[in-house]
């Protein structure tokens, strides 16, 4: 059965990155954001197509956090970039709750 709320927090993701992509205030972060957003779309197509998450390891969750809180940081505090920074902590804050929800859901 597929979890809406999971999908919504997707989709909300995925449109998050894309303005962020297209952002040129935040194009020093643009291939980033279009790694981690192609990664997402082959997560939410298996999804689709196979109802579950296995696809995703726990190093790639990793690995996806770890780039996500990166880009957050050097981000958040460039005043230079405005309120566009913010968008960084949104992106991240949705992928944790994304995280945690499939999480929960693998132990149930």
């Amino acid at each position: 059965m597929i979890n809406r709320k999971l999908v919504s927090d997707f989709a909300n993701i995925i449109g998050n990155i894309r303005i962020a992509i297209s952002l040129d205030s935040l194009k020093t972060v643009k291939d980033d954001y279009e790694m981690v957003l192609n990664e997402l779309l082959k997560w939410v197509n298996y999804y689709y197509e196979n109802k579950n998450l296995d696809i995703i390891t726990h190093d790639d969750s990793l690995k996806i956090h770890n780039l996500l809180d990166k880009i957050r940081d050097e981000l958040i505090f460039n005043r230079q970039i405005g309120m566009e920074s913010m968008l960084s902590d949104d992106i991240l804050i949705r992928y944790e709750v994304i995280i945690k929800t499939i999480n929960d859901e693998r132990s149930n």
